[in-house]
């Protein structure tokens, strides 16, 4: 009836040699949810030393539970207290995670001059429905300090990780009108330059209404208040207006669309004096921009049969975007940065993310794709290959944007993607941007993967950015040492099963402008029908030490033992050890 198997004086070998032994356990025997320890966990790494786990399941109710776990750390000093909840209500569904170390003996250590030496998280992650049309959701994250996720191996974030984002929502939908009130603030981690823009509040109003005849429309507003970390930073008040009509035709083997829009923007700026005599900028405290926009994206595509009941694909498509220039140099930027771009985002109607840098466009964009379908409809390869030309130059008025310094024009970026299932189990996916603006190959990457099953895969792959790049669109990152010669990292990750029941997985990255290993991680797991045990090294990037301009590592080993239940038939686990690795694997096929 409760299914559950009690296991007194229990003891776990391998071969003759006994690795753990537990006076009482207990072996889940069905899918009933039931109160309890879990099997504790143990692992060793430099930065917290001897590290144990002992979780505890709570079943509260049949839409309740929790999860508690002690997590004793020796070097540290005590014991951190890892709190789980869940919950499935009518108002939605959400998880909150509280974890908190009374007091951290390194950190009080290394930061003598802060006398608060108590490490925590926060998090909240909620998503519901009320009444069909009430919806609210929460995406909040905060820690107690910068170098927490340094530290301390998390879910909720990771120590590449520039910021934390406090995002809470409300909002109202129906058919053609939905309406949002958010709040959005960002805990920045680096120590150097904390200057972080928060949106509060952020009201967004969209209303469409389609079929007016040939037309289809749509209205957009936005009122934001941006506020800044840093008090010496300007505020502002933004108000937006963004009406839309549409003229779509398309029949079976093409399509052309005709957009027109007006952009209508007001300003009201504070806190400007001490910020424009610092910067020698001249920011206008109330400032209004409007500037129509005009689109035309036609597409076609063409079909024709190949051998063995193969079909490829032709599509061409042409863009011609048109936005007449307006002086953004009084402005303030709150939310704007260079977007990243590949194929698709050639088409892009903006160059920049938010609405405080719209830059004029008198350019064509063009691209074609060719797609490769097997008989039963499959993909089996695609590449796709376009430019921008500029007729004249693209500007926001905005003198700290290098490249507006330069009369540029002509075909300025160019982007291609690549996709090639080679067969069942072998594919290839790759893709290229170069922009002259940055005078340089701005991003590419690779990637070859081997995959018979779940369990036996092999991936290589390259990634690159420029650091033109990372300066462009990641400004936050761009003062960061460890980017400044950009990213070029080449690695592999791997699982084979080597004999029955034994697995072992592995991932490889190396650094290619310092030419050192970036992470590794090596892990060895035996698995029966009963139990899974796992032992394994990981080696990982954790911060960098400004005294010698290089990067700091953590080594970790980890142990770790899972009892499973009789009813239930499991694999040897190398997706979950893959998971837990620092750079999962996510694959190419």
């Amino acid at each position: 009836e409760e299914q559950v198997a009690e296991i007194w004086n229990a003891r776990f070998k391998l071969g003759s040699v006994p690795i753990f032994y537990s006076p009482y356990l207990q072996l889940p025997v069905g899918d009933k949810r039931r109160s309890g320890f879990l099997i504790p966990n143990a692992k060793y790494s430099t930065k917290n030393g001897v590290e144990f786990y002992l979780p505890y399941y709570w079943n509260i109710a049949p839409n309740f539970d929790a999860t508690l776990t002690p997590h004793y750390m020796s070097k540290r000093g005590g014991v951190m207290w890892e709190n789980e909840f869940r919950y499935l209500t009518k108002a939605g569904t959400g998880l909150i995670e509280f974890d908190y170390l009374p007091s951290d003996k390194i950190y009080q250590d290394d930061h003598s001059g802060d006398s608060n030496s108590r490490r925590w998280l926060f998090y909240w992650n909620h998503s519901g429905v009320v009444d069909q049309v009430w919806r609210f959701n929460a995406d909040y994250t905060k820690v107690s300090d910068p170098d927490y996720f340094n530290d301390f191996s998390s879910k909720y974030g990771s120590s590449t990780d520039g910021y934390a984002t406090q995002k809470l929502s409300a909002g109202y939908a129906n058919q053609n009108f939905d309406a949002t009130v958010s709040t959005k603030q960002f805990q920045v981690f680096n120590r150097d330059s904390s200057n972080a823009y928060s949106a509060e509040p952020q009201l967004d109003v969209n209303y469409y209404q389609n079929d007016v005849g040939p037309f289809d429309t749509h209205l957009y507003g936005q009122a934001v208040h941006f506020v800044n970390s840093n008090s010496r930073m300007p505020e502002a008040t933004r108000v937006h207006f963004e009406p839309t009509i549409n003229l779509p035709l398309s029949n079976g083997w093409g399509s052309i669309n005709t957009e027109a829009k007006l952009l209508a923007t007001h300003y009201q700026q504070s806190n400007l004096d001490d910020y424009n005599a610092a910067n020698g900028t001249d920011y206008k405290d109330s400032v209004n921009r409007v500037m129509p926009q005009f689109k035309v994206d036609g597409k076609m595509v063409f079909e024709r049969d190949m051998q063995e009941n193969y079909t490829q694909t032709l599509e061409p498509r042409m863009q011609y975007l048109y936005i007449p220039y307006r002086d953004q140099s009084k402005i303030g930027s709150y939310d704007s940065t260079l977007l990243q771009s590949d194929y698709s985002g050639l088409f892009r109607d903006r160059t920049y993310s938010g609405l405080d840098r719209i830059a004029s466009a008198n350019q064509v964009s063009t691209g074609v794709t060719s797609r490769v379908y097997d008989a039963a409809a499959v993909e089996r390869f695609n590449i796709s290959v376009g430019q921008i030309y500029y007729f004249t130059e693209a500007r926001t008025g905005d003198d700290n944007i290098n490249w507006e310094n330069n009369d540029t024009r002509g075909s300025l970026v160019w982007a291609g993607d690549t996709y090639w299932r080679i067969a069942d189990d072998w594919g290839l996916r790759g893709g290229i941007q170069y922009d002259t603006r940055l005078d340089n190959v701005a991003t590419g990457s690779g990637t070859v993967e081997y995959r018979r099953d779940e369990n036996r895969l092999v991936q290589l792959n390259y990634r690159y950015a420029s650091p033109e790049y990372i300066q462009a669109t990641l400004p936050s990152y761009s003062t960061a040492k460890q980017y400044k010669d950009g990213i070029s990292q080449v690695g592999m990750t791997a699982s084979w099963p080597i004999v029955d029941r034994w697995a072992v997985v592995g991932a490889y990255y190396y650094d290619t402008n310092t030419r050192k290993s970036a992470n590794q991680m090596l892990g060895v797991q035996y698995s029966s029908c009963c139990y899974a045990i796992r032992v394994g090294y990981e080696r990982k990037i954790n911060g960098w030490d400004n005294s010698s301009s290089e990067s700091k590592y953590d080594n970790t080993f980890g142990f770790n033992i899972e009892l499973r239940g009789l009813s239930s038939n499991y694999g040897l686990g190398t997706q979950q050890m893959l998971r837990s690795n620092i750079l999962p694997y996510q694959s190419s096929l």
